[in-house]
C-alpha cells in the first residue's frame, strides 16, 4: 500500500511532467498541450513515462513530435 508520501511524490512527478510537456508544446508548435491533448491522453503519457526510462525532457519532445507528426 502506497504511503501518503509516496502518493504525494507521484503527484508532483506529475505536476512537473505536465508542465515539461506543456512548455515542450508551447516551444515547438506555439500552442499549448491542451490544443492537441485531452487529460485522459495526459494521464497515459505520464505513466508510460513512469514505466521507462527515458529523461522527462527527452521523453516530452518524443511526445511532442509524434502528436504533430
Amino acid at each position: 500500500m502506497e504511503t501518503m508520501h509516496q502518493v504525494n511524490e507521484i503527484n508532483n512527478l506529475r505536476i512537473v511532467f505536465i508542465e515539461t510537456l506543456s512548455r515542450q508544446f508551447i516551444a515547438i508548435t506555439g500552442c499549448g498541450i491542451y490544443a492537441y491533448l485531452n487529460p485522459v491522453t495526459i494521464n497515459e503519457l505520464f505513466n508510460q513515462y513512469m514505466a521507462g526510462n527515458v529523461p522527462i525532457n527527452a521523453y516530452a519532445r518524443q511526445c511532442v513530435r509524434n502528436v504533430v507528426a
